[in-house]
């Protein structure tokens, strides 16, 4: 960490989105822009709204009233908006209608491409059947969809009317369905009939069904059988809820665009780690377009000829990010649905060429799924940025991402925030030099520092949270109708500061992210985070996939566990030990691992996130809290029956 594998060329420091902000106002670069942004707020936020064409129906007697501290802060406050002129008709007016907003393919190859103008008539459309069924400013209406053109519509539908769009995860089971639809009380639920992966379709329609029978306010169940408005059925029994086409809901009328507040919510979406239930995450049409804006535009570098494509689900942050952050940009979106390696490993370069992707984003995880699958074609030509989100990086499959698929020519714009954070708080940037698995710091207007248990900033190098100190425009306006649980999840450690639970460190002008505070491992009084270990681990050839957690000791505290997805046949006793020895050399004796027990596979999220709490659960004995994300049940069995018996090394 902290050598420099990448510098911007000419093409990047001089035509760069940020670069023509930062000539503009006479600013020298990125670090001297995030200066002035974090000590002027309204100065850079106001003038970032310019920027990226945010159309005001009223403008904001303000850029923000904070005087009631973080938690309360006002943005915008007497503005008027409706993002759907931001990102759509804009573009319109502009006579930029017929550009691309969204292509899509799905896993047997059909697919399809809409216009500017052909989003905003369709989703006008798709607004007015909405009212049909009763929905008004305020009310919530669930998606429950795979990636692709209905998801794209519905969003930009909601918005229109100013409904609240509630999206949910398409590989979700009815339970996890029905909790966040009574959270939300969706008056709504818009599905489709079946999506399909790995060649085997996917029933959601009769999942859908079974969690809006268990949710009374749900009146309503729109079902998608195919493409946008073609082949589709009616329920005409009496079942509740009721039973409506896609292709019904597809009004003849177009509706017209509501003005709202700036703080009027658009989005709520939930977000749970393995404890509690879900939480409610509220975004509104003044915050979130200028947040994501802003990081698609100066971080991501977002260009109108672009086409992006990350690779995610409706059900994600990303899905909204993308969506909404690129079309500000009068960019092209790509949604894929299916699996990105079906029906052989070489299924996503071929959709890269094929659509002529050039900022692409992904997790770390679906490097190392890829970097394992020899030979690899070669880099797509391109492509000119790749972006990443959702863990931290291991510095060998940062390289394989780098240098592998990206052929060295591309920076690697790491992001990192969160649900909650309604985009991202660390950063990379095109225009800055960068070393493996680093941000360049805080996003623009993003006011963080990385503390102590004692709430002071840590030396360089060493561990600590990352902490906020004021508002962003993408913060959640709290979580649904759970405003005390929003200020002791984020405010009751650190009184006036945002706590938002990753581990932290800065290199130089670099920041690092080593997991969340929840995972840092204690043994002895000394502390680390998992990254560093699973690191070590992942060096050895016997080892495919690795989490490193700590579990209670009497003596130590805690004492370092290794838990290990072997890359070849089981794992030996001297595999084991050959493990142990090279933590021990990478990191010192005092954390060489107490065991190093071998799994089928690590319990992760839909995201792709090892759920290490999990797994510590499982270990200890506590309740291991919501499963809803887990989306592999199965690897709890298998870490259940092997952790009782597991060999002391």
């Amino acid at each position: 960490m902290g050598e420099y594998v990448w510098f911007p060329g000419r093409e990047l420091t001089e035509h760069s989105n940020v670069a023509a902000f930062c000539r503009a106002h006479r600013i020298d670069g990125y670090r001297e822009l995030h200066g002035r942004s974090v000590a002027d707020p309204e100065w850079y936020w106001s003038h970032a709204a310019r920027d990226i064409g945010i159309v005001w129906h009223e403008p904001p007697l303000r850029t923000c009233d904070d005087r009631g501290g973080i938690a309360a802060t006002r943005w915008f406050p007497g503005g008027r908006t409706n993002l759907v002129d931001s990102c759509l008709e804009r573009h319109v007016r502009e006579g930029r209608g017929d550009a691309v907003a969204l292509r899509w393919e799905r896993e047997d190859g059909s697919g399809g491409r809409l216009g500017y103008g052909e989003v905003a008539q369709l989703s006008a459309r798709v607004a007015t059947g909405l009212r049909g069924l009763g929905v008004g400013v305020g009310d919530r209406v669930a998606a429950f969809l795979p990636p692709g053109p209905e998801a794209f519509v519905l969003l930009f539908a909601c918005a229109r009317i100013g409904a609240v769009l509630v999206p949910m995860f398409s590989g979700f089971g009815s339970e996890a369905l029905a909790v966040r639809l009574a959270d939300a009380e969706a008056q709504v639920l818009v599905t489709a009939a079946a999506t399909t992966r790995r060649g085997t379709p996917h029933d959601m329609e009769s999942v859908a069904r079974a969690a809006a029978e268990k949710v009374p306010p749900v009146h309503h169940l729109v079902v998608v059988t195919e493409e946008l408005t073609r082949g589709s059925r009616d329920d005409t029994s009496s079942a509740r809820p009721a039973a409506t086409s896609w292709d019904r809901l597809v009004a003849a009328e177009p509706a017209a665009t509501v003005s709202l507040p700036a703080s009027a919510p658009f989005l709520l979406m939930h977000t749970s780690g393995t404890t509690g239930r879900p939480k409610g995450a509220v975004h509104t049409h003044g915050g979130f377009p200028l947040q994501v804006g802003s990081e698609v535009r100066y971080n991501l570098d977002v260009r109108p000829d672009d086409v992006a494509f990350w690779v995610t689900d409706p059900g994600w942050i990303m899905f909204p990010l993308i969506a909404v952050g690129c079309t500000l940009a009068g960019a092209c979106v790509l949604a894929y649905e299916g699996a990105i390696d079906h029906p052989d490993p070489a299924r996503l370069w071929r959709l890269l060429d094929d659509h002529r992707v050039t900022v692409f984003g992904s997790s770390p995880s679906l490097s190392r799924t890829l970097m394992t699958r020899d030979p690899a074609p070669p880099a797509p030509t391109r492509l000119r940025i790749l972006g990443s989100t959702g863990e931290p990086w291991t510095e060998d499959a940062w390289q394989w991402y780098f240098a592998e698929f990206g052929g060295r020519r591309c920076p690697v714009i790491n992001i990192s925030g969160g649900t909650e954070v309604g985009g991202s708080l660390l950063g990379s940037s095109p225009t800055v030099p960068q070393s493996p698995c680093s941000f360049a710091g805080p996003c623009l207007g993003i006011d963080a520092a990385v503390v102590g248990a004692d709430g002071a900033d840590v030396a360089a190098g060493e561990l600590g949270e990352l902490v906020i100190r004021r508002s962003w425009p993408g913060m959640t306006r709290g979580l649904w109708r759970a405003p005390e649980r929003f200020a002791h999840t984020y405010f009751s450690r650190r009184p006036g500061r945002w706590s938002h639970g990753d581990l932290a460190s800065r290199v130089g002008e670099e920041w690092f992210l080593h997991g969340r505070l929840d995972d840092v491992i204690k043994v002895a009084g000394k502390r680390l985070g998992p990254a560093e270990v699973e690191e070590a681990v992942l060096r050895d050839p016997a080892v495919a996939e690795a989490a490193a957690v700590g579990v209670p000791h009497r003596i130590k505290g805690e004492v370092l566990w290794c838990f290990v997805v072997p890359s070849r046949g089981p794992l030996a006793a001297a595999d084991a030990d050959r493990i142990r020895e090279r933590v021990a050399d990478a990191l010192g004796h005092a954390f060489r691992p107490g065991r190093v027990i071998a799994l089928p596979a690590l319990p992760r999220t839909r995201t792709g996130k090892v759920m290490r709490r999990l797994i510590r659960d499982c270990v200890t004995g506590d309740p291991p809290g919501d499963l809803s994300t887990l989306v592999n049940p199965r690897s709890l069995e298998a870490l259940r029956s092997v952790v009782p018996d597991a060999p002391d090394h």
